[in-house]
């Protein structure tokens, strides 16, 4: 019986800085073996409106043992990218997969490795798994606030309101790249006369934000972010969760655990709860003092 084909994109380009030059990569299996494709591979990449960045049949470079790569020019604007890779095993296949591109990250893998316990380890803690250790640490403090630090993309498709105020899904907008309305697109004019507002309404100066049957026909693309480049303590949270996270890949502390007792006693073990995102009291006590969504109520 034949194992199925699958492809795992690299973490390292999982997101990519602003006008920053990067290559992406993906690697193709069979079961757990990465496999070459039986000829070429190619790509194309489009953002999430449909936009072309590369165009489709774009050649792509082999590095062996089913690794495919390509060098994608830096991007001036924040977007989503989504590339196709396509290729031949066996019978033609195609693999999808995401790219952010984002203002700034909250923390460095350099800065990561340099913690107690995970520097020098590199053969326990590689590379990669510091990126994956930063990317969970991102969305555990972007979901629990309740917001980005730094500039993020994001697209909303919405009802229009027959206003002239519409409510983006994220706070504090900074950049208003594009809109439309039942598909008609606003001059560049009329997107520099929008006033953004912290909480994410969005004014148009002379007109209203149309409600057509049967709804949710306005799409806004845009930047958001508290500012261009996360507080000091709020990179030492991204840090100190990233640490944590590694580490309770090679911890023997059973998962379920809530006490181990130790040659000094019982030592009752933290843990997340409504207000307590994560199960370091230290960095529940940041987050919740920066935190922008109000606490679910039950």
């Amino acid at each position: 019986m034949p194992v199925a084909y699958y492809a795992v994109p690299s973490s390292d380009s999982r997101l990519i800085l602003r006008d920053s030059a990067e290559t992406i990569s993906i690697t193709v299996y069979s079961g757990e073996t990465g496999t070459d494709a039986d000829g070429s591979v190619t790509i194309g990449i489009v953002d999430t409106a449909g936009n072309t960045v590369v165009a489709s049949s774009t050649s792509t470079t082999s590095a062996g043992s089913g690794v495919y790569t390509y060098s994608l020019a830096g991007q001036s604007n924040l977007k989503e990218l989504v590339a196709t890779w396509s290729g031949t095993w066996g019978s033609a296949m195609e693999f999808t997969t995401t790219t952010e591109v984002v203002g700034n990250f909250y923390c460095s893998p350099a800065e990561v490795r340099a913690m107690p316990s995970i520097t020098g380890e590199s053969s326990t803690f590689p590379a990669a798994d510091l990126v994956e250790a930063i990317a969970y640490s991102t969305e555990l403090i972007d979901n629990y606030v309740g917001t980005s630090f730094v500039q993020r993309y994001q697209r909303d498709v919405l009802n229009g309101t027959d206003s002239q105020t519409i409510r983006a899904t994220q706070m504090f907008p900074t950049t208003l790249l594009a809109a439309s309305i039942d598909g008609t697109a606003l001059t560049s004019s009329e997107i520099s006369d929008t006033a953004l507002f912290e909480d994410g309404a969005m004014m148009r100066k002379d007109d209203v934000w149309a409600y057509t049957s049967p709804g949710n026909k306005v799409l806004i693309e845009y930047e958001y972010g508290v500012g261009k480049a996360a507080p000091a303590d709020i990179a030492w949270c991204a840090k100190t969760l990233a640490r944590y996270w590694l580490l309770e890949q090679v911890s023997r502390i059973p998962d379920r655990a809530i006490s181990v007792q130790s040659e000094i006693g019982q030592i009752q073990l933290a843990q997340p709860g409504m207000n307590r995102p994560s199960p370091l009291p230290d960095v529940n006590v940041i987050l919740n003092r920066h935190r922008h969504r109000a606490p679910t109520a039950f």
